[in-house]
């Protein structure tokens, strides 16, 4: 009986044992779903609050994300080269955008945010001399651009070339 007794003892130790690792890797598994989820979830609300703006690299998710934001339109196949850039330190701010793309998405972009195009001379963007190697300032006041906004609230700027089809949009409050 007392061998018996030490064989069944054996056995449902290793048995706890098995039962307890077995059990510890779904909890570790549900653990990390867990943790990923809520990383997702802490991404998506920072994401919110402080949108990221990717002024280095082009065409990456969050330009984007602020393509779609800024300009209202669903970001489509023919847009390329996009590099945007985002200012929110003082009461008023700034968004610079720059990319290429066809006629057409310039045509909806217009549309959609109620552009017209400017009638005066002097319409000049803020000026970035140097600071970024996309905002080609010089090409910039070369174009007239499509414009849309009120005194004391925000401003909005389309420069297009349909010969290279390099866009140019800034977007800012006063």
């Amino acid at each position: 009986m007392k061998q018996h007794s030490g064989r069944l003892l054996l056995t449902l130790f290793f048995l706890s044992f098995s039962m307890t690792v077995l059990s510890c890797g779904k909890i570790k598994g549900k653990g990390h779903k867990v943790i990923g989820r809520s990383k997702e979830v802490v991404t998506d609300q920072t994401e919110r609050v402080f949108p990221t703006y990717n002024a280095d690299t082009a065409d990456t998710k969050d330009n984007q994300n602020r393509f779609k934001e800024h300009l209202q339109i669903e970001l489509t196949s023919d847009v390329k080269d996009l590099y945007t850039y985002g200012d929110f330190m003082a009461i008023d701010y700034s968004v610079l955008m720059s990319f290429s793309c066809d006629q057409s998405t310039i045509d909806k972009i217009i549309e959609k945010n109620g552009l017209q195009l400017s009638t005066e001379d002097n319409m000049r963007a803020i000026s970035f001399p140097g600071k970024f190697n996309w905002w080609k300032q010089e090409t910039i006041d070369q174009l007239i651009p499509y414009r849309a906004g009120e005194e004391d609230e925000f401003w909005q700027f389309l420069w297009y070339n349909p010969a290279t089809k390099q866009a140019f949009y800034e977007e800012f409050s006063m």
